[in-house]
């Protein structure tokens, strides 16, 4: 008799480890702050090629990130060739370290983001909504 109760016993516990593990992958979205790994990869908006976020290797107050638009939008905002130096301004956004162009990419969701330009020549602006691309 005592295999078969032990043999509950390892059903039951077998249960509960598996159901406490389903309860901890629901809950698998960022809440903020987030951290930079949250803001890399590529977002994208209304069929656009990506924008595209990567980050140094570096962390704390040196960890960069660079935010890279794809060739439409540069003509757009007159940025062509550039690459953006952002770092974490708040728990939910990036600034551009320098304001030439003054840049926010703030996440509305861990899915979705809001991206904001402004440049020092006339009608350099751009507000674009984002999401994942992948």
């Amino acid at each position: 008799m005592k295999p078969l109760h032990m043999a509950f016993a390892a059903l039951a516990l077998t249960g509960v480890v598996a159901s406490s593990g389903v309860a901890r992958a629901d809950d698998t979205d960022p809440k903020p702050p987030y951290g930079p790994g949250a803001y890399t990869g590529e977002w994208t908006a209304l069929g656009l090629k990506p924008v595209t976020i990567t980050a140094n290797k570096a962390t704390g107050p040196a960890a960069r990130l660079y935010l890279t638009l794809p060739d439409a939008l540069n003509k757009i905002t007159g940025l062509t060739g550039r690459t953006i130096e952002m770092k974490v301004q708040d728990a939910t956004s990036l600034r551009s370290v320098n304001d030439d162009p003054h840049a926010i990419f703030r996440l509305t969701s861990p899915n979705s983001a809001d991206l904001r330009m402004q440049g020092t020549k006339p009608g350099q602006k751009l507000d674009l909504p984002l999401s994942r691309a992948d």
